[in-house]
Protein backbone atom coordinates (compact mmCIF):
# COMPACT_ATOMS: atom_id res chain seq x y z
CA UNK A 1 0.00 0.00 0.00
CA UNK A 2 1.24 3.30 -1.06
CA UNK A 3 2.35 5.65 2.21
CA UNK A 4 -0.30 8.39 2.38
CA UNK A 5 0.57 12.02 1.58
CA UNK A 6 0.85 14.10 4.60
CA UNK A 7 -1.12 17.12 4.54
CA UNK A 8 0.38 20.19 3.84
CA UNK A 9 -0.32 23.90 4.60
CA UNK A 10 1.25 27.01 2.92
CA UNK A 11 1.76 30.08 5.58
CA UNK A 12 2.54 32.71 3.51
CA UNK A 13 3.28 36.88 3.91
CA UNK A 14 2.29 38.57 0.65
CA UNK A 15 4.46 41.42 -0.33
CA UNK A 16 5.17 43.59 -2.85
CA UNK A 17 5.99 40.95 -5.48
CA UNK A 18 3.01 39.00 -5.27
CA UNK A 19 1.32 37.48 -6.86
CA UNK A 20 2.67 38.31 -10.07
CA UNK A 21 5.54 40.43 -10.76
CA UNK A 22 7.64 40.81 -13.56
CA UNK A 23 5.65 38.45 -15.98
CA UNK A 24 6.87 35.10 -13.41
CA UNK A 25 5.27 34.30 -10.37
CA UNK A 26 5.59 35.93 -6.96
CA UNK A 27 7.14 33.43 -4.62
CA UNK A 28 3.43 32.53 -2.85
CA UNK A 29 2.30 31.68 -5.95
CA UNK A 30 5.16 29.88 -7.14
CA UNK A 31 5.09 27.69 -4.47
CA UNK A 32 1.61 26.66 -4.63
CA UNK A 33 2.48 25.94 -8.36
CA UNK A 34 4.99 23.46 -7.42
CA UNK A 35 4.21 22.01 -3.26
CA UNK A 36 0.10 21.98 -4.28
CA UNK A 37 -0.44 22.61 -0.91
CA UNK A 38 -4.04 21.14 0.62
CA UNK A 39 -4.54 24.57 2.80
CA UNK A 40 -2.86 28.37 2.28
CA UNK A 41 -2.93 31.08 4.91
CA UNK A 42 -2.62 34.49 4.02
CA UNK A 43 -0.74 37.33 6.39
CA UNK A 44 -1.33 40.76 4.86
CA UNK A 45 -0.37 43.80 6.18
CA UNK A 46 -2.56 46.84 6.00
CA UNK A 47 -1.20 48.03 2.62
CA UNK A 48 -1.25 44.78 1.33
CA UNK A 49 -4.65 44.60 2.36
CA UNK A 50 -5.93 47.84 0.93
CA UNK A 51 -4.29 46.44 -2.71
CA UNK A 52 -6.31 43.15 -2.54
CA UNK A 53 -9.44 45.10 -1.13
CA UNK A 54 -8.80 47.46 -4.72
CA UNK A 55 -8.61 44.51 -7.20
CA UNK A 56 -8.87 41.30 -5.48
CA UNK A 57 -5.40 40.03 -6.77
CA UNK A 58 -4.90 37.15 -5.15
CA UNK A 59 -7.58 35.46 -5.03
CA UNK A 60 -7.53 36.70 -8.85
CA UNK A 61 -4.05 35.07 -9.32
CA UNK A 62 -5.15 31.88 -7.32
CA UNK A 63 -8.26 31.64 -9.76
CA UNK A 64 -5.97 31.73 -12.85
CA UNK A 65 -3.77 28.87 -11.41
CA UNK A 66 -6.49 26.68 -10.83
CA UNK A 67 -7.52 27.07 -13.95
CA UNK A 68 -4.50 25.81 -15.36
CA UNK A 69 -4.89 22.68 -12.71
CA UNK A 70 -8.45 21.76 -12.78
CA UNK A 71 -7.57 18.72 -9.73
CA UNK A 72 -6.36 20.63 -7.47
CA UNK A 73 -8.39 22.16 -5.23
CA UNK A 74 -6.88 23.66 -1.78
CA UNK A 75 -8.50 25.39 0.93
CA UNK A 76 -7.76 28.96 1.00
CA UNK A 77 -8.11 29.99 4.99
CA UNK A 78 -9.47 32.83 6.39
CA UNK A 79 -6.33 35.76 5.88
CA UNK A 80 -5.05 37.01 9.09
CA UNK A 81 -4.55 40.89 8.44
CA UNK A 82 -1.63 42.31 10.51
CA UNK A 83 -2.35 45.15 13.07
CA UNK A 84 1.87 45.98 13.35
CA UNK A 85 1.95 49.26 12.50
CA UNK A 86 5.26 49.48 11.58
CA UNK A 87 6.10 46.34 9.18
CA UNK A 88 10.02 46.76 9.51
CA UNK A 89 9.80 46.20 13.52
CA UNK A 90 11.42 43.05 13.50
CA UNK A 91 10.17 42.23 17.24
CA UNK A 92 6.11 43.23 16.08
CA UNK A 93 6.05 40.05 14.07
CA UNK A 94 7.92 37.19 16.41
CA UNK A 95 4.92 36.34 18.95
CA UNK A 96 2.30 36.98 16.55
CA UNK A 97 4.02 34.73 13.74
CA UNK A 98 4.73 32.55 16.39
CA UNK A 99 0.71 32.52 17.73
CA UNK A 100 -0.39 31.80 14.11
CA UNK A 101 1.66 28.92 13.41
CA UNK A 102 0.87 27.30 17.07
CA UNK A 103 -2.03 28.00 15.83
CA UNK A 104 -2.34 25.97 12.74
CA UNK A 105 -0.02 23.32 14.98
CA UNK A 106 -2.98 23.01 17.10
CA UNK A 107 -5.98 22.70 14.46
CA UNK A 108 -3.75 20.56 12.13
CA UNK A 109 -1.53 18.38 14.37
CA UNK A 110 -0.82 16.06 11.64
CA UNK A 111 -0.11 18.49 9.38
CA UNK A 112 3.41 20.02 7.69
CA UNK A 113 3.49 23.84 7.40
CA UNK A 114 5.32 25.18 4.43
CA UNK A 115 6.68 28.59 5.28
CA UNK A 116 7.49 30.96 2.41
CA UNK A 117 10.79 32.81 3.56
CA UNK A 118 10.62 35.25 -0.06
CA UNK A 119 7.34 37.45 0.47
CA UNK A 120 7.07 40.54 2.82
CA UNK A 121 9.75 42.59 4.24
CA UNK A 122 13.14 41.19 5.60
CA UNK A 123 11.99 41.58 9.31
CA UNK A 124 9.25 39.10 8.58
CA UNK A 125 11.36 36.67 6.41
CA UNK A 126 14.16 36.85 9.16
CA UNK A 127 11.33 36.50 11.76
CA UNK A 128 9.88 32.95 10.02
CA UNK A 129 13.47 31.93 9.38
CA UNK A 130 14.06 31.78 13.00
CA UNK A 131 10.56 30.48 13.99
CA UNK A 132 11.77 27.78 11.41
CA UNK A 133 14.50 26.37 13.20
CA UNK A 134 12.40 25.79 16.31
CA UNK A 135 11.51 22.55 16.46
CA UNK A 136 8.50 23.50 18.00
CA UNK A 137 6.49 23.17 14.50
CA UNK A 138 6.67 20.25 11.63
CA UNK A 139 7.72 22.98 9.37
CA UNK A 140 9.66 23.05 5.94
CA UNK A 141 11.12 26.04 5.16
CA UNK A 142 10.32 27.30 1.27
CA UNK A 143 13.00 30.01 -0.72
CA UNK A 144 12.26 31.27 -3.98
CA UNK A 145 14.73 32.30 -6.44
CA UNK A 146 13.89 35.93 -8.55
CA UNK A 147 13.86 34.87 -11.66
CA UNK A 148 16.36 37.47 -12.43
CA UNK A 149 18.78 36.04 -10.09
CA UNK A 150 19.36 39.39 -8.84
CA UNK A 151 17.21 41.97 -6.89
CA UNK A 152 14.08 42.70 -8.70
CA UNK A 153 13.84 45.45 -11.35
CA UNK A 154 10.40 44.86 -12.43
CA UNK A 155 7.43 47.38 -11.57
CA UNK A 156 6.65 46.19 -7.88
CA UNK A 157 2.60 44.57 -7.21
CA UNK A 158 1.39 47.97 -5.08
CA UNK A 159 2.48 50.93 -7.76
CA UNK A 160 -0.01 52.39 -9.73
CA UNK A 161 1.23 51.43 -13.07
CA UNK A 162 0.32 47.96 -11.96
CA UNK A 163 -1.26 46.21 -14.52
CA UNK A 164 -2.71 42.85 -12.87
CA UNK A 165 -4.84 40.98 -16.20
CA UNK A 166 -1.37 41.79 -18.22
CA UNK A 167 0.87 39.98 -15.82
CA UNK A 168 -1.44 37.28 -15.76
CA UNK A 169 -1.75 36.58 -19.01
CA UNK A 170 1.90 36.77 -19.87
CA UNK A 171 3.03 34.89 -16.61
CA UNK A 172 6.15 33.00 -18.37
CA UNK A 173 5.85 30.86 -15.15
CA UNK A 174 3.01 29.30 -16.84
CA UNK A 175 4.80 27.21 -19.54
CA UNK A 176 4.95 23.73 -18.87
CA UNK A 177 8.94 24.17 -19.15
CA UNK A 178 9.42 26.70 -17.09
CA UNK A 179 12.14 26.03 -14.49
CA UNK A 180 11.31 25.89 -10.59
CA UNK A 181 12.85 28.49 -8.65
CA UNK A 182 11.59 27.09 -4.87
CA UNK A 183 14.47 25.65 -2.83
CA UNK A 184 14.64 24.44 0.56
CA UNK A 185 18.14 26.51 2.49
CA UNK A 186 20.08 23.52 3.99
CA UNK A 187 21.34 26.22 6.71
CA UNK A 188 18.19 25.56 8.35
CA UNK A 189 17.65 22.08 7.92
CA UNK A 190 20.99 21.59 9.61
CA UNK A 191 20.15 23.48 12.37
CA UNK A 192 17.22 21.71 13.31
CA UNK A 193 19.09 18.50 12.69
CA UNK A 194 21.96 19.87 15.09
CA UNK A 195 19.20 20.70 17.68
CA UNK A 196 17.53 17.21 17.06
CA UNK A 197 21.07 15.52 17.52
CA UNK A 198 21.58 17.44 20.89
CA UNK A 199 18.04 16.21 21.83
CA UNK A 200 18.51 12.80 20.73
CA UNK A 201 21.93 12.82 23.37
CA UNK A 202 19.84 14.23 26.32
CA UNK A 203 17.21 11.26 25.76
CA UNK A 204 20.04 8.76 25.38
CA UNK A 205 21.42 9.96 28.67
CA UNK A 206 17.63 10.44 30.05
CA UNK A 207 19.13 13.63 30.94
CA UNK A 208 15.30 15.31 31.22
CA UNK A 209 16.97 18.21 33.83
CA UNK A 210 19.21 19.27 30.72
CA UNK A 211 16.65 18.82 27.93
CA UNK A 212 14.67 21.19 30.47
CA UNK A 213 16.88 23.89 29.11
CA UNK A 214 15.74 23.43 25.45
CA UNK A 215 12.00 23.28 25.99
CA UNK A 216 11.74 26.91 24.37
CA UNK A 217 12.22 25.33 21.48
CA UNK A 218 9.90 22.31 21.78
CA UNK A 219 6.43 21.57 21.27
CA UNK A 220 4.25 22.89 24.36
CA UNK A 221 2.70 18.97 24.31
CA UNK A 222 6.53 17.67 24.45
CA UNK A 223 7.33 20.48 26.94
CA UNK A 224 4.92 18.91 29.46
CA UNK A 225 6.15 15.45 29.25
CA UNK A 226 9.81 16.71 30.12
CA UNK A 227 8.97 18.34 33.01
CA UNK A 228 7.07 15.24 34.01
CA UNK A 229 10.24 13.22 33.16
CA UNK A 230 12.11 15.51 35.23
CA UNK A 231 10.82 14.88 38.35
CA UNK A 232 10.15 11.35 38.14
CA UNK A 233 14.00 11.09 37.24
CA UNK A 234 14.67 12.99 40.30
CA UNK A 235 12.41 10.72 42.56
CA UNK A 236 9.76 13.87 43.01
CA UNK A 237 7.35 11.28 42.73
CA UNK A 238 4.09 13.43 44.00
CA UNK A 239 4.81 16.68 41.46
CA UNK A 240 5.67 13.93 38.98
CA UNK A 241 2.38 12.30 39.46
CA UNK A 242 0.63 16.14 38.86
CA UNK A 243 2.21 16.90 35.85
CA UNK A 244 1.75 13.54 34.11
CA UNK A 245 -2.28 14.83 34.41
CA UNK A 246 -1.08 17.04 31.91
CA UNK A 247 -0.17 14.69 29.57
CA UNK A 248 -1.90 13.54 26.72
CA UNK A 249 -1.76 10.36 24.61
CA UNK A 250 0.51 8.30 26.77
CA UNK A 251 -0.08 5.61 29.80
CA UNK A 252 2.71 6.79 32.44
CA UNK A 253 1.71 4.65 34.71
CA UNK A 254 0.65 1.12 33.86
CA UNK A 255 -0.47 -1.07 36.44
CA UNK A 256 -3.63 -3.33 37.19
CA UNK A 257 -5.80 -2.54 40.47
CA UNK A 258 -4.68 0.87 41.23
CA UNK A 259 -7.55 1.24 43.65
CA UNK A 260 -6.21 -1.50 45.77
CA UNK A 261 -4.71 -0.91 49.08
CA UNK A 262 -1.48 -2.14 48.44
CA UNK A 263 -1.17 -0.11 44.96
CA UNK A 264 1.05 2.55 47.03
CA UNK A 265 3.38 0.40 48.66
CA UNK A 266 3.96 -1.19 44.93
CA UNK A 267 4.07 2.01 42.88
CA UNK A 268 6.76 3.48 45.49
CA UNK A 269 9.06 0.36 45.27
CA UNK A 270 8.53 0.42 41.57
CA UNK A 271 9.52 4.10 40.64
CA UNK A 272 12.45 3.27 42.86
CA UNK A 273 13.65 -0.02 40.51
CA UNK A 274 13.13 3.08 37.86
CA UNK A 275 15.39 5.26 39.21
CA UNK A 276 17.72 2.43 39.79
CA UNK A 277 17.56 1.00 36.58
CA UNK A 278 18.31 4.91 34.87
CA UNK A 279 21.67 4.74 36.61
CA UNK A 280 22.36 1.42 35.87
CA UNK A 281 21.72 2.16 31.86
CA UNK A 282 23.97 5.34 32.60
CA UNK A 283 26.73 3.34 33.95
CA UNK A 284 26.43 5.29 37.75
CA UNK A 285 26.92 1.83 39.37
CA UNK A 286 28.38 3.62 42.30
CA UNK A 287 25.20 5.53 42.86
CA UNK A 288 23.07 2.45 41.63
CA UNK A 289 24.51 0.35 44.69
CA UNK A 290 24.78 3.17 47.47
CA UNK A 291 20.98 3.54 46.91
CA UNK A 292 19.78 -0.25 46.63
CA UNK A 293 19.69 -0.34 50.66
CA UNK A 294 16.23 1.32 51.36
CA UNK A 295 14.88 -0.87 48.42
CA UNK A 296 16.28 -4.18 49.65
CA UNK A 297 14.61 -4.00 52.83
CA UNK A 298 11.67 -2.87 51.69
CA UNK A 299 11.30 -5.80 49.17
CA UNK A 300 12.93 -8.29 51.52
CA UNK A 301 9.99 -7.49 54.10
CA UNK A 302 7.11 -7.44 51.62
CA UNK A 303 8.31 -10.38 50.54
CA UNK A 304 8.82 -12.09 53.66
CA UNK A 305 5.23 -10.85 54.69
CA UNK A 306 3.67 -13.07 51.61
CA UNK A 307 5.18 -15.97 53.13
CA UNK A 308 3.37 -15.18 56.55
CA UNK A 309 5.77 -13.17 58.60
CA UNK A 310 4.24 -10.80 60.69
CA UNK A 311 6.56 -8.07 61.67
CA UNK A 312 3.96 -6.63 63.81
CA UNK A 313 4.87 -9.62 66.65
CA UNK A 314 8.65 -8.53 65.95
CA UNK A 315 8.75 -4.75 67.59
CA UNK A 316 6.86 -1.62 66.91
CA UNK A 317 6.75 0.90 63.80
CA UNK A 318 8.55 4.29 65.13
CA UNK A 319 8.45 7.59 62.74
CA UNK A 320 7.49 5.10 59.91
CA UNK A 321 10.47 2.84 60.86
CA UNK A 322 9.74 -0.91 61.58
CA UNK A 323 12.19 -1.38 64.65
CA UNK A 324 12.81 -5.27 65.82
CA UNK A 325 12.81 -5.93 69.44
CA UNK A 326 14.22 -8.66 71.16
CA UNK A 327 11.40 -8.39 74.26
CA UNK A 328 8.44 -8.18 71.73
CA UNK A 329 10.05 -11.02 69.68
CA UNK A 330 10.62 -13.08 73.04
CA UNK A 331 7.18 -12.90 73.84
CA UNK A 332 5.77 -13.97 70.58
CA UNK A 333 8.07 -16.08 69.64
CA UNK A 334 10.70 -17.30 71.78
CA UNK A 335 12.39 -20.16 69.96
CA UNK A 336 12.67 -17.64 67.36
CA UNK A 337 14.17 -14.52 70.15
CA UNK A 338 16.62 -17.29 71.25
CA UNK A 339 18.23 -18.34 67.94
CA UNK A 340 18.36 -14.74 66.76
CA UNK A 341 20.44 -14.45 69.80
CA UNK A 342 23.41 -17.23 68.61
CA UNK A 343 23.21 -15.40 65.16
CA UNK A 344 23.86 -12.15 66.73
CA UNK A 345 26.16 -13.69 69.43
CA UNK A 346 29.40 -12.81 66.57
CA UNK A 347 27.42 -8.78 66.99
CA UNK A 348 27.72 -8.65 70.98
CA UNK A 349 23.87 -9.78 71.37
CA UNK A 350 21.05 -9.13 69.76
CA UNK A 351 19.38 -5.84 70.46
CA UNK A 352 16.23 -3.36 69.72
CA UNK A 353 17.25 -1.37 65.96
CA UNK A 354 15.48 -0.67 63.22
CA UNK A 355 14.80 -3.56 60.89
CA UNK A 356 18.10 -4.32 58.13
CA UNK A 357 18.84 -6.44 55.50
CA UNK A 358 21.16 -8.39 57.77
CA UNK A 359 18.10 -9.33 60.48
CA UNK A 360 15.97 -10.11 57.05
CA UNK A 361 18.00 -12.79 55.96
CA UNK A 362 18.34 -14.56 59.44
CA UNK A 363 13.77 -14.25 59.27
CA UNK A 364 14.86 -16.14 55.37
CA UNK A 365 16.66 -18.83 57.29
CA UNK A 366 14.09 -19.17 59.44
CA UNK A 367 11.53 -19.81 57.49
CA UNK A 368 13.33 -22.35 55.18
CA UNK A 369 13.94 -20.23 52.30
CA UNK A 370 17.38 -19.38 52.58
CA UNK A 371 17.97 -21.69 49.41
CA UNK A 372 15.12 -20.23 47.62
CA UNK A 373 15.90 -18.44 44.50
CA UNK A 374 14.42 -15.11 46.53
CA UNK A 375 16.54 -16.07 49.81
CA UNK A 376 20.23 -16.57 47.46
CA UNK A 377 19.51 -13.26 45.75
CA UNK A 378 18.88 -11.40 48.98
CA UNK A 379 21.77 -13.51 50.54
CA UNK A 380 23.98 -11.54 47.55
CA UNK A 381 22.12 -8.08 47.91
CA UNK A 382 23.58 -8.31 51.64
CA UNK A 383 27.16 -8.88 50.09
CA UNK A 384 26.79 -6.25 48.01
CA UNK A 385 25.21 -3.77 50.55
CA UNK A 386 29.15 -4.60 52.43
CA UNK A 387 30.62 -3.08 49.21
CA UNK A 388 28.05 -0.42 49.48
CA UNK A 389 29.44 0.41 52.76
CA UNK A 390 32.69 0.70 51.59
CA UNK A 391 32.48 2.65 49.07
CA UNK A 392 30.50 5.39 50.99
CA UNK A 393 33.82 5.77 53.52
CA UNK A 394 36.06 5.68 50.70
CA UNK A 395 37.34 7.28 47.45
CA UNK A 396 36.67 3.98 45.40
CA UNK A 397 33.94 3.29 42.61
CA UNK A 398 31.46 0.17 42.18
CA UNK A 399 32.13 -1.19 39.17
CA UNK A 400 30.07 -2.91 36.60
CA UNK A 401 33.28 -5.98 37.01
CA UNK A 402 32.53 -5.60 41.17
CA UNK A 403 28.69 -6.19 40.79
CA UNK A 404 29.13 -9.23 38.52
CA UNK A 405 31.97 -10.27 40.99
CA UNK A 406 29.61 -10.22 44.09
CA UNK A 407 25.78 -10.61 42.41
CA UNK A 408 26.68 -13.16 39.49
CA UNK A 409 25.08 -11.36 37.35
CA UNK A 410 25.11 -8.04 35.16
CA UNK A 411 23.97 -4.79 36.47
CA UNK A 412 21.39 -5.48 33.63
CA UNK A 413 19.91 -8.41 34.92
CA UNK A 414 20.23 -7.21 38.63
CA UNK A 415 17.45 -4.84 37.85
CA UNK A 416 15.42 -7.10 36.06
CA UNK A 417 16.09 -9.67 39.00
CA UNK A 418 14.60 -6.89 41.53
CA UNK A 419 11.92 -6.18 38.80
CA UNK A 420 10.72 -9.75 39.56
CA UNK A 421 11.23 -9.60 42.75
CA UNK A 422 8.31 -6.73 42.76
CA UNK A 423 6.10 -8.53 40.05
CA UNK A 424 6.23 -11.86 42.42
CA UNK A 425 5.09 -10.02 45.41
CA UNK A 426 2.61 -7.67 43.71
CA UNK A 427 1.34 -9.87 40.74
CA UNK A 428 -2.02 -7.45 40.56
CA UNK A 429 -0.20 -4.36 40.21
CA UNK A 430 2.36 -5.50 37.90
CA UNK A 431 2.81 -4.26 34.38
CA UNK A 432 5.97 -4.67 32.38
CA UNK A 433 5.42 -1.77 30.64
CA UNK A 434 5.38 0.38 33.65
CA UNK A 435 9.24 -0.66 33.46
CA UNK A 436 9.96 0.45 30.42
CA UNK A 437 8.29 3.67 30.52
CA UNK A 438 11.10 6.24 30.57
CA UNK A 439 12.04 4.30 26.63
CA UNK A 440 8.64 4.90 25.68
CA UNK A 441 8.46 8.46 26.33
CA UNK A 442 11.46 9.06 25.04
CA UNK A 443 10.81 7.53 21.54
CA UNK A 444 7.64 9.91 22.06
CA UNK A 445 9.49 12.51 21.72
CA UNK A 446 11.46 11.72 18.93
CA UNK A 447 8.82 10.99 17.09
CA UNK A 448 7.11 14.41 17.66
CA UNK A 449 10.22 15.83 16.38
Amino acid sequence: MAKKKRETILFSCLGSSDPVRGEHDGAMLHIVRHYRPDRILWYLTSEMRAANEKDHRFELAMDYLFRQYPDYHPEILPPCYGEVEDASDFDGFYDVFQQLLSDLSDRYPEAEILVNISSGTPQMKMTLALLAVSLRFRIRVIQVKNYERRSGTAIRTTEKAYDLEYELELNEDNEPDAPNRCSEPRLTVVQRDRQRSQIDSLLRRYDYEALQSMSRILPESLQVLIRHLALRASYNTNAARQEAKNCRGIELYPAGEKNAPTYRAYSDLAEYILILKLMQRTQRYTDLVIRLNPLVIRLQMAWLESRGVDFSRLGPVNRGRQIIDPAVIRRNDPALESWLQQQYAAYGGFRSAPVNILFCNYLVDWIGEAGSEGGLLFSRLAALNNERNESAHSLSNVTEDDIQRIMDCSSGELIRKLTGLLAEVYPAHYDPALFSVYDTANERIREAL
